[in-house]
């Protein structure tokens, strides 16, 4: 890793289920995220694994301004747009999973963006975790 990537990622380095490895190896990582169901969630997601250094994520049904924030949020990853037709761009990777909505959660209306951003943060660290602890 370089200076700045350290430095950038240094509170996941200070993690011990991560550390130096578990960095590295989700700069070496592609992550698929399909925007369909829950768009909200879906977009934060990938904007939490652009943000955490996934080294390349393929978002399917994004728009260009949705793949352009997600971009921003990472600098060091490299963000495509998923195409099924597209080699190399679906065939690869693993895909973030999404969580059903919790039975604790209040069934209010107007609570749809905080669960949204309750969904799509728990995927992005379900999914980094899983390919840190590798």
């Amino acid at each position: 890793m370089r200076d700045d990537q350290v430095h950038r990622y240094s509170r996941h380095i200070l993690l011990p289920d991560v550390g130096g490895l578990g960095q590295t190896a989700l700069f070496r990582s592609i992550a698929r995220v399909t925007v369909s169901r829950d768009p909200a969630a879906d977009v934060i997601a990938a904007t939490y694994l652009a943000a955490g250094g996934v080294g390349t994520l393929s978002v399917t049904g994004a728009t260009d301004d949705e793949l352009a924030t997600i971009a921003k949020a990472g600098p060091d990853t490299h963000v495509i747009a998923g195409n099924a037709g597209a080699p190399g761009t679906n065939s690869h990777g693993t895909e973030v999973v999404f969580a059903p909505q919790p039975a604790w959660w209040p069934s209010t209306e107007g609570d749809t963006i905080a669960l949204a951003f309750w969904r799509g943060g728990e995927a992005a660290v379900r999914w980094m975790a899983d390919v840190a602890n590798r």
